[in-house]
């Protein structure tokens, strides 16, 4: 699970039928500091809630299929599954 902020959206008008109702998510990753920590993704947003600019966590597949809350296999990279209310690094 990593972090990251939503950077924008991406509408699609076709799309596999198992993404139907889902918003597809540009999103930043970020480091522990909240700093750019590698290139941009998409990702889908399991959570529905996400607003520009919010920094939401996220889980990557290795294999571009995630398991969706349901149990149905979704074709993505990475989907959001939280916003992050606050953060405490401790040293």
């Amino acid at each position: 699970m990593d972090i990251a902020r939503v950077i924008g959206t991406i509408v699609a008008t076709r799309k596999t039928p198992s993404l139907d109702g889902c918003t597809l998510c540009i999103i930043q990753p970020l480091n522990e500091k909240l700093e750019n920590a590698s290139a941009p993704l998409i990702a889908t947003d399991a959570t529905n809630r996400r607003g520009h600019d919010e920094v939401v966590y996220y889980v990557a597949s290795g294999d571009a299929v995630f398991t969706g809350l349901q149990g149905e296999d979704i074709p993505v990279d990475a989907a959001i599954i939280g916003i992050v209310d606050s953060i405490d690094v401790i040293p």
